[in-house]
């Protein structure tokens, strides 16, 4: 029951990153077709647009949004490989605590580096 509460969840991770990596490269990377339609009056990629974004709320959550999803989905498919590699309880044990602490690690720095940029 556990591990396709995990794998539902690996699920869910995948197609949050799908939307947010299809709105990240819609606005950053196809920034002259959204110019061409009127969307976008200044460069996106300018210092001072990237600084305006990343003051922003909604920016930042998005941001951790993205980063906690992508954290998830990668590291769970690391288990998985790792798992398949050495697939001993024991050795899961030390993978799963491994992934869980590095994950959060990561996590958390990443939060707070967001949230202090949209303080600024």
């Amino acid at each position: 029951m556990r591990e396709s509460r995990l794998w539902a969840l690996h699920l869910i991770c995948g197609a949050g990153l799908l939307v947010l990596l299809s709105l990240h490269m819609g606005l950053m990377h196809y920034a002259g077709i959204l110019a061409l339609l009127g969307w976008v009056r200044e460069p996106v990629l300018s210092f001072s647009s990237v600084v305006e974004r990343g003051r922003g709320a909604a920016w930042a959550a998005m941001y951790v949004l993205l980063l906690g999803f992508a954290l998830y989905h990668g590291l769970y498919g690391l288990r998985g490989v790792l798992g398949e590699v050495w697939g001993t309880p024991r050795a899961m044990r030390f993978i799963n605590a491994g992934v869980v602490i590095f994950g959060l690690v990561v996590l958390v720095y990443g939060a707070a580096v967001a949230v202090q940029a949209a303080r600024l």
